[in-house]
This record gives structure tokens, sequence and C-alpha cells, in this order.
């Protein structure tokens, strides 16, 4: 969890610096955002702590007394398989209801500090640009008292030119709710173009004035924290149980079909169809069912206007409206296609959550019954071996796991194939590490492998020395 939360942290670390967050948000931040990694962590720490516990087990030759008192490996595996199927059934509740409020609240805080600015601060000698419409920089301040020392502010404005402002003293003060900025201006003058700005070429007259005191006003308003409504993020399906869901997907297959059967319906009514039997039997009307089981009656054969018979500018004329009806069926055919593909994108993406809301819990059952065998045949404890292979197999369930989730995204895959890809495939593997596991293999023993080669090699001499010598 650790090494997760130090990875969220250095990817929105310009998001957090220099905004001035109190430490209960980061806090409450922290709090979600360790919600939220708890599926990615769960099934490393099921497979490491697996491996640990039966390499320890087999390690210090208590897994052999079991199994010479009569114990089968499934029997030892027992109560800790047990207590991996309390463990998923949590982890199903918890990606079903816990972890789309954790979604919800994370998503609100970070979009919340994004959009808050920077924390207000004056360098001395440098231009302060955060507050819009204003350029200001100070010669010297006192971050004590709030005294400032040669204060110049440039107010930018399309319409009258903006102002340029020069006081020899001011001071920073705060409004009693802390949403205003008030700079109090000692000894100063202001500069001012009457006319518009944008006639660059023009001249127009500049007015100065002088002050002994002036008071601007400044809104802070933008670098405060603001609480935004959750309802922003609340339809999204990353903020839905299994139910709400199903519910959505319902919802989206009806407005699909709903706007599949407008657009054929459109398509009908904007095209004419014709059939050339329709002239070979001397029939003038027909008609043809619509998408909705209306009929739709066809345009009659008298109607239509042979072409050889139109002068050159009603030719014209018929080509350019021919033309202007298949660039107006093009861009309504291009339109409904970016519509359908829209809707397509959102269908899979909320099939996909729903799925993944029983991929945690089954991905910490295959990873037990790969890390549970694994540490039997190993026979390491401790944090040295458990913990490379650990690493390895993880990597394997999160490269898979990541691969599917993109094929499913990139529509190549279906959901359900995507979202179970990493089961599909750690299944067998499972299977194959505890069926070797059962037969006391010794699979990762090198010994075995270096008395097979030699073995093989001895062979392969003996085979070359009983060869006859040739007849010369």
């Amino acid at each position: 969890m650790f090494f997760l939360i130090m990875q969220f942290l250095w990817k929105y670390i310009d998001d957090f610096m220099g905004k001035g967050l109190e430490m209960g948000i980061m806090l409450e931040l922290l709090f979600y955002i360790s919600a939220t990694l708890i599926p990615l962590a769960l099934p490393l720490a099921v497979l490491f702590s697996s491996i640990m516990t039966f390499g320890n087990l087999a390690e210090h030759n208590e897994l052999t007394a079991l199994k010479s008192s009569g114990m089968s490996l499934f029997k030892v595996m027992r109560p800790m398989l047990i207590f991996t199927l309390l463990l998923s059934g949590g982890a199903f509740y918890f990606t079903n209801y816990v972890l789309p409020l954790a979604n919800l609240k994370s998503r609100t805080i970070i979009f919340n500090i994004q959009e808050k600015k920077p924390t207000f601060g004056l360098t001395e000698g440098v231009f302060y640009n955060d507050i819009d419409g204003y350029s200001i920089r100070v010669d010297k301040k006192n971050d004590n008292t709030g005294e400032l020392k040669g204060v110049l502010i440039y107010e930018n404005n399309t319409v009258t030119g903006g102002k340029t402002i020069y006081a020899k003293e001011g001071e920073m003060l705060k409004s009693e709710n802390d949403r205003y900025l008030l700079l109090r201006l000692v000894d100063g003058s202001m500069y001012e173009q009457i006319g518009p700005d944008k006639f660059q070429n023009s001249r127009f007259p500049f007015q100065k004035s002088f002050f002994d005191e002036a008071i601007m006003k400044f809104d802070l308003s933008g670098f405060n924290m603001q609480e935004e409504s959750e309802d922003l993020f609340r339809r999204d399906y990353e903020m839905m149980n299994f139910r709400q869901l199903d519910y959505a997907l319902d919802s989206l297959y009806v407005i699909d079909d709903s706007i599949n059967v407008q657009f054929v319906n459109s398509v009908q009514n904007r095209f004419v169809i014709l059939d050339t039997s329709f002239l070979a039997h001397g029939h003038e009307t027909d008609s043809i069912v619509g998408a909705n089981g209306d009929s739709k009656i066809l345009t009659p054969i008298d109607t239509l206007i042979n072409l050889d018979s139109l002068h050159n500018s009603e030719l014209n004329m018929a080509l350019s409206s021919a033309q202007n009806n298949i660039r107006n069926a093009k861009d309504v055919i291009f339109t409904q296609a970016t519509i359908f593909q829209g809707r397509k994108s959102a269908y899979v993406n909320y099939k996909a959550a729903w799925h993944k809301k029983f991929t945690l819990s089954f991905a910490i059952l295959i990873l037990f019954f790969i890390g549970a065998p694994l540490g039997a045949i190993v026979k390491k404890g401790g944090l040295g071996t458990p913990l490379v292979f650990a690493t390895l197999f993880f990597l394997l369930y999160y490269i898979l796991t990541i691969t599917g989730e993109n094929m499913v995204e990139s529509e190549v895959l279906e959901p359900v194939w995507g979202m179970w890809l990493s089961s599909f495939i750690l299944t067998p593997l499972g299977i194959f590490l505890t069926y070797k596991a059962a037969n006391d293999s010794a699979l990762f023993d090198r010994e075995v492998y270096k008395r097979f080669f030699s073995k093989f090699r001895r062979a392969k001499k003996t085979a070359a020395t009983n060869e006859s010598p040739p007849i010369v």
C-alpha cells in the first residue's frame, strides 16, 4: 500500500504543489485513495502471504510431518482456504459498495484541488500573475506585517487598454471571510489610456492621476477549496454497484434501440425505394413495412422524371439538388455513426465495470491456489524467495489484467473475455501447481535438473563410445 500510494502522489504532485492544502484534506484524500488501491494490493497480499506461509511449513519440515501423519495437502490447505473464501466474499462486498463511494469521494477531492489556484504569495522583484487580469510586482515586502515597498500593478483590460499603478508603499489586508484581498496603496500614481487599445496605430491621450491613499480589492475565491457537488461524478460507471450497473445497461439498451428505430424511420422517409419489378408488372404504387411496423407508401412511378427530357438549366438544378441531398444524407449517417460509436463505448465501459465487480474475488482464489502450492514446492520461507516469486506471478497477473482491460476498451475483445482474461490463463496454472505440490514434485529444485542433464550427457557419451569404428 505504501508503494502504491507513493505512485499516486508522484502522479498528482504537480496538482498539489503550491496549493497550500491543509493536512486534514490530504489525509482524507489518502484515506479514500488507499481504499481505491485495495483491489490492486489485496491479490498481491494473498499471493505473498500464501507463499510465505506454506514456504515456512515446508522449510521447517512441518508440512512433511503433516503429510506423514496421513493428512493430504488439500486437508492442510483447508483452514486457509476457508479464510480465503471469506476474504473473497468480503472483497466482493467491498468492490460493490465501498469502492464506488471511495472513487466518488477521491475523484471529487482531486477535482477540487485541481480547480484551486496556487496559494497567493508575492516574491520580491517577480511579477505575480495568478490573479486574473492583474500583474503585481513589489520591490520589498515584510512577511510579518504585510508591508510592501515599491508596488507596481498592471491591470489588463482589452476594452479600455488597462491601467498602470505605482505606489511607494502598500499593505496587504484580508477581509473577514478571507474571500477578498485588500491592497492599501500609499503615495502613488495611476496611468490610464483613454480610448480602445485595439486601434494601435491611432493616437489617444493618457490620463495620469495621483493619490495619497487608495484601496484595491481582489477576489480570492479561486484560491480556496470549493466543495463541488458530487453529482458531477455520481453517474459515472466507477461510482455504481452491480445493481445500478444492471439498471444502467438496460437503460442504454432501450435508448440505443429507440435511436436506431428513429434513424431507420428517418432514412425511409427521406429516400425513395424503387423496385424495377414494378415497371415490369405495371404497378404504380406499393408499400413497405417500416422498422416500427408502420406501412410506408412508396413514391408513385408516374411522378418520376426522365433526365433526358430536362433542359440544361433544369438538369443542373436537379444535379445540384441531388448533390445536396447526398451530402445531407452523408452528414446524417456520419452523425448517427458517431452517436452509435459513443454509446457503444459507454455500453462496453459499463459492462466491463459490471464484470470487474466479480473478478477481484475470483482472482484472490486463483492466486491463493498459485501461492500455497508454490510455497510447498519451493520450500523457502521468510521475505526473500517468496517475495521474488510473488512479484513475478503478480506481474503476470497484473499485465494480463491490464491487457484485457485495454483490449476491451479498444473493442478488440468482448467485456466478458477481456475482464476475465487473467483468470482464464492463471486458472490452469493454479491447477497445475496444486497437482504438482500434492504429488511432492520437485518442480523448482535445481539439483533435479542438474541430475537430469548430467544423466542425459552420460547417456549421450555412452552412445558415442559404443559406436563401432569404421572398417578400413
